[in-house]
C-alpha cells in the first residue's frame, strides 16, 4: 500500500470487464450523489476495468468524479485477479473494499455503515449481503428470456437513482444466501476490511485462473473471516444488486454446470477438501428501510429454523466462532 496527504478513510476497488452500461450503474452508486452521510474526501474509488469490445468510452470517463482513478489494463488471461492485485496496489486508505464484479449496484448507506462498522475493537470484516435484480438468481431467470431489456425496464420501474433503497423492491437474494444473511453465507461480492487483512491472507490468490477467477471471491471471504481476532459485521439495510450482463456463473448455457464443477473443484483443493460457508454469527449494524424490511423478515424465519436444528442436536451453530477461540 502507499500513502499520501489528506489519506481517504476508506478505498473501495471496483473490477470490470464487458460490462459497459452495467459499470456505469455501479459508479453511479458509488458517487458522492449518491451515498448518504459521506463526502468524496471519505473515500476513494479504483476502477479497473480490463480491457474488451465494451469497456467505458472516453467521455463517461472524463466525467468520473474527481475521487473515482481510472484504470484500464490489457490482461493476456482470462482471470481478473491480476486487475484485483494491481487495484491494491493503487489503495491509500487503511481500509479497502472490493466489489469483484463491476455490475453490482449498492444501497446508498454502505458506505457510512461501513466506515461505523470499523469503528469497532479488532479487524472488522464489513460484508453486504448480495441479490439479484429480478424475482430469482439470474441463471435461471435468463432461461426464461430474462435479459439486459427487460432488467432495464425492470429498474425504470422504480426511482432507484433518487432512492436506492428501492432496489430491494426488484430484487431478490442471491443463491449464495438464499436463506439470508442470519446464517452461514458461501460469498460476498461487496466486503471491505482494514487493508492489512489482505495483506494478510496474501490478496486475491494467483491460483484463481479460471474464467471471472473461478471461485476467488469464495476464497477471499472465507480467508479474511477466519482471520484470528476478527469480527464479522453484516449490513442487513443494505445491499449489493447484481445486474444481468452474461457472466460465467450468472448467465444460463450449456457448459454452466462444468464450469462451476471445475471452479468447486479448485476451491477445495486450496482448502484441502474442506471448504465449507464462513459459519459465524454476524455482528448487524445500520439501518433497516421499508424496502428492505421483508428480507429482514424472511432471514430471520429461516434462521429460527436453524438454531432450533442445531439445538435438537446439541451442536454449535456457528462452528468457525468456536474454532477461532481455540487459535
Amino acid at each position: 500500500m502507499t500513502s499520501t496527504q489528506n489519506t481517504p478513510k476508506l478505498s473501495i476497488i471496483v473490477i470490470g470487464y464487458k460490462m459497459a452500461k452495467q459499470l456505469v450503474n455501479t459508479l453511479y452508486t458509488l458517487s458522492e450523489d449518491y451515498q448518504q452521510n459521506v463526502s468524496a474526501k471519505d473515500y476513494e474509488v479504483i476502477v479497473v476495468e480490463n480491457d474488451s469490445t465494451d469497456t467505458l468510452d472516453a467521455t463517461t470517463i472524463s466525467k468520473l468524479p474527481d475521487n473515482f482513478r481510472y484504470y484500464l489494463r490489457k490482461e493476456l488471461g482470462v482471470s481478473p485477479v491480476p486487475a484485483i492485485n494491481f487495484g491494491f496496489e493503487q489503495c491509500y486508505a487503511p481500509v479497502v473494499g472490493l466489489i469483484l464484479d463491476g455490475a453490482r449496484m449498492i444501497s446508498p448507506g454502505v458506505i457510512y455503515h461501513t466506515l461505523q462498522s470499523q469503528r469497532l475493537d479488532g479487524r472488522v470484516i464489513t460484508i453486504v449481503p448480495g441479490y439479484h435484480l429480478g424475482d430469482q438468481e439470474q441463471h435461471l431467470s435468463s432461461s426464461q428470456q430474462y435479459n439486459e431489456t427487460k432488467e432495464n425496464e425492470l429498474l425504470s420501474s422504480i426511482d432507484w437513482r433518487n432512492n436506492g433503497y428501492e432496489l430491494f423492491r426488484v430484487a431478490s437474494f442471491s443463491g449464495a444466501n438464499i436463506r439470508g444473511y442470519l446464517q452461514p453465507m458461501m460469498e460476498c461480492n461487496c466486503m471491505f476490511a482494514p487493508a492489512e487483512c489482505f495483506q494478510t491472507i496474501g490478496y486475491a490468490d494467483s491460483q484463481f485462473t479460471l474464467k471471472g477467477g473461478g471461485s476467488v471471491n469464495l476464497h477471499i471471504y472465507r480467508s479474511l473471516g477466519m482471520l484470528p481476532g476478527s469480527r464479522l459485521v453484516v449490513l442487513p439495510g443494505e445491499g449489493s444488486f447484481h445486474q444481468y450482463h452474461g457472466g460465467v456463473t450468472t448467465s444460463s448455457y450449456a457448459g454452466l454446470q462444468a464450469e462451476l464443477a471445475t471452479h468447486k473443484k479448485q476451491l477445495h483443493s486450496l482448502w484441502n477438501g474442506q471448504f465449507h460457508s464462513l459459519r459465524r454469527n454476524p455482528t448487524l449494524m445500520g439501518e433497516i428501510s421499508a424496502q428492505a424490511q421483508p428480507f429482514l423478515t424472511l432471514s430471520t424465519t429461516f434462521a429460527e429454523k436453524r438454531l432450533q436444528r442445531f439445538n435438537s442436536i446439541n451442536q454449535p451453530a456457528w462452528p468457525d466462532d468456536v474454532a477461532l477461540q481455540t487459535i
